[in-house]
């Protein structure tokens, strides 16, 4: 399989996991909402998030075992030189690492309940931190890449000319 391949196949699972795990740690931490929507189900929700949360996991797995130096090498020219320290570039370092400690800390509430509870404590509010950040993240991402969204709304719609909007869509086009 070739890299930008793998790479959309990575974000559009990463994407639609994300989603689900967002969704489902909402109805995990607010009952009573959980309550409202689907009248209970606690223990069938926390189940769906942990093994969606295994597919979060594995998605990288799969794709490094596909293409692993191609990536990688992406990731790096992507990260490297000669382009200077951006929004680019923060946002691929802070949402790699948020996702690391998201998955850590998911990991040691899943696999080891008997630890300490003030460990457990401070896993979970770890956990619940990092999704508020997240919460950030997901429409910064989206309006970072809205010309993309765009144009790949136009693709599938059979629509390859640019609408005139009447207003410019990027700040550079302002000047």
């Amino acid at each position: 399989m070739n890299p930008p391949t793998v790479r959309r196949a990575l974000h559009a699972g990463h994407s639609v996991t994300v989603l689900v795990l967002v969704a489902t740690g909402l109805l995990i931490q607010w009952p009573d909402l959980r309550a409202r929507l689907i009248g209970g189900y606690g223990l069938q929700i926390a189940s769906l998030h942990n093994w969606v949360g295994v597919g979060f996991i594995a998605a990288p797995v799969l794709a490094l075992a596909l293409s692993a130096r191609p990536l990688v090498g992406d990731l790096l020219r992507r990260l490297g030189p000669p382009d200077p320290v951006g929004w680019r570039k923060i946002h691929i370092v802070t949402s790699l690492l948020v996702s690391l400690l998201l998955v850590l800390s998911g990991l040691y509430l899943w696999v080891d309940p008997d630890l300490p509870l003030a460990w457990f404590d401070l896993s979970v509010e770890i956990h619940v931190a990092l999704t508020w950040v997240l919460g950030v993240l997901i429409p910064l991402h989206l309006v970072a890449a809205r010309r993309k969204i765009a144009a790949a709304v136009r693709r599938m719609i059979g629509s390859e000319t640019e609408p005139d909007l009447g207003f410019p869509l990027d700040e550079e086009e302002d000047a």
